[in-house]
């Protein structure tokens, strides 16, 4: 595993460009991508270092130096070995293959046993259901997932999903709306988790919360990638039954639940599947999906990403 910092600047917002940092910093073509966008009068640059690397630091200076803002983010990247060996992978839609799907669409939840005030823990009760106009999206493609994250497979990975029987793992069928209304159905399907798994480590970093549930405290979560790689962490004991799918405990983003379902804002969480589940996706060529191993807390209190 390596950890890599991205730093976004507007290179138009420094007297002669953005080689007047690039220069001084030692950051080449080989880490200093440029592009013009005309659209938003900026010269677009990213740099991409590693964490550790001297140039971070003096590249910062030089920005602050020149009353230059900028943006970062912060990632761990693996290995195939280390991705191949996790206990489990926290699997996220990256906005590749991404359609506008959920209850404004018709979908629908009972919320009987859900949190009475946000709604975060709602049972899902109806297949997957999208904005027909965004079906071209879907051509070409053999996974996706809606932007509340129901993850999509075509056919044919939902064919090989169960061919290696991975566990926990059940389909609800997928809709598009068309204009007039019409609900066609497609040869896709819905991957959906039955175990939920209890709440990470408190050890898990790299997260911002922002308006989260006072009754539940499960949602409100993003992953805050500015000052640090977010990192998800379990304890082994928690992991004890885990299935290849999962969801997990804590959600993504805030809700608001509205006496009209249609006009509520859902949380949702993610989605934790084992490395064979992984496999059939790249194998199949998918790109749609980022995957981050997580870490086991053992019982003295370290953190590591290998094997449970």
């Amino acid at each position: 595993m390596r950890s890599e910092v991205r730093i976004r600047f507007d290179g138009s917002a420094l007297p002669g460009g953005a080689q007047t940092v690039l220069g001084p910093a030692a950051c080449g073509p080989d880490v200093a991508m440029i592009e013009d966008v005309p659209v938003l009068r900026q010269i677009e640059v990213w740099v991409t270092l590693e964490r550790s690397d001297p140039r971070v630091p003096i590249l910062r200076a030089l920005l602050t130096q020149y009353g230059c803002q900028w943006l970062e983010n912060h990632q761990d990247r693996y290995t195939e070995e280390e991705l191949d060996a996790a206990r489990l992978l926290v699997m996220q839609s990256n906005g590749d293959c991404q359609v506008d799907g959920g209850i404004v669409w018709g979908m629908t939840y009972d919320l009987s046993e859900a949190c009475s005030v946000c709604g975060t823990g709602g049972r899902q009760t109806s297949a997957v259901f999208f904005n027909g106009e965004q079906l071209p999206k879907l051509e070409g493609q053999r996974a996706g997932a809606t932007y509340f994250w129901h993850h999509l497979v075509d056919e044919g990975l939902a064919a090989e999903l169960e061919r290696i029987g991975a566990t926990g793992l059940s389909f609800r069928s997928v809709y598009a709306v068309m204009r007039d209304q019409r609900q066609v159905k497609l040869r896709w399907q819905q991957m959906c988790a039955d175990k939920t798994l209890p709440p990470m480590s408190p050890r898990s970093s790299g997260f911002e919360r922002d308006r989260a549930c006072r009754a539940c405290a499960r949602n409100g979560y993003f992953t805050a990638t500015d000052e640090a790689p977010t990192r998800f962490v379990y304890r082994a004991a928690d992991l004890q039954g885990a299935d290849d799918v999962n969801m997990s405990w804590e959600n993504v983003g805030f809700a608001i639940l509205k006496p009209d379902l249609r006009d509520s804002l859902l949380s949702k969480p993610w989605m934790l599947v084992t490395p064979k589940v992984r496999r059939v996706f790249r194998d199949a060529g998918v790109t749609a999906f980022d995957w981050t191993p997580i870490r086991l807390e053992d019982g003295d209190g370290d953190t590591s990403s290998r094997r449970g």
